[in-house]
């Protein structure tokens, strides 16, 4: 999960906050579930942009569903697509239906989800050993290839990325 509270400074601290604590419990539903259980446990707080993935590794599936301007990208054959998440904010207004999208999960997949802080036309690179390097890595490089010196990281800018393969350590 990937949750940006609405705004900046404590309060929006309060609303991702709320939104982790409160997903352990629905961990084992399914994102749609989750982001409508996650929308009563927000009321109160500012709300949130909430990305939801979930991987079935057994079965080789990911779900994703998302609500605000949170974005998702999967990287599939080398190719990139948006998962595309709805207009809304958590907390605060939902939309009626919550879409989901489903992919296959292979070995040679790559999810990135980020917040609103990278700029909406952000392409993640094409690079072929991409897969291969640490997650940690993969985001410190989405974060610094989306800013230029014109316009500088934004304090609200978040990078999650989940590989297939843990990265090996020494």
């Amino acid at each position: 999960m990937l949750a940006d509270g609405l705004g900046h400074g404590p309060e929006a601290a309060r609303a991702s906050s709320a939104a982790v604590a409160a997903l352990h419990r629905w961990a084992h539903l399914s994102p749609a579930e989750s982001l409508q259980r996650l929308h009563d446990a927000l009321k109160g707080t500012r709300g949130a942009a909430v990305a939801l993935a979930q991987l079935d590794v057994r079965a080789g599936r990911l779900r994703f569903a998302g609500i605000g301007n949170v974005g998702a990208r999967l990287r599939t054959d080398g190719t990139w697509r948006p998962l595309l998440s709805r207009p809304g904010i958590v907390g605060v207004h939902r939309p009626a239906t919550l879409r989901e999208e489903e992919a296959d999960w292979a070995a040679d997949r790559l999810l990135v989800l980020h917040t609103d802080g990278l700029p909406s036309r952000w392409t993640p690179p094409s690079d072929a050993v991409l897969p291969a390097a640490d997650p940690a890595v993969t985001a410190a490089v989405a974060i610094r290839d989306a800013s230029s010196p014109a316009r500088p990281v934004r304090d609200d800018t978040a990078v999650a990325v989940l590989t297939p393969i843990p990265p090996e350590h020494p």
